[in-house]
């Protein structure tokens, strides 16, 4: 499943949401809601001062240990 998220102020009625390429010649589902205009946008995630800038990543994380070493069920 792709996601395309559009924010958007309508004037006049209809809404032109331009697509990529890879969402031609298949069946979407639109969904449209109307946001509060005082809405708050989110609040960006700072570290703590104390902590901030003091990790350092000598190498890949994500493929430091394979697959079934994690023990997780399927």
């Amino acid at each position: 499943m792709q996601v395309q998220r559009v924010l958007s102020r309508v004037d006049n009625g209809p809404l032109v949401i331009p697509l990529p390429e890879s969402f031609h010649h298949h069946r979407v589902e639109v969904i449209v809601l109307t946001l509060e205009e005082n809405e708050p946008e989110p609040i960006q995630r700072q570290p703590h001062p104390d902590i901030a800038g003091q990790v350092k990543i000598h190498s890949d994380i994500l493929t430091s240990a394979p697959e079934q070493d994690w023990d997780l069920s399927r």
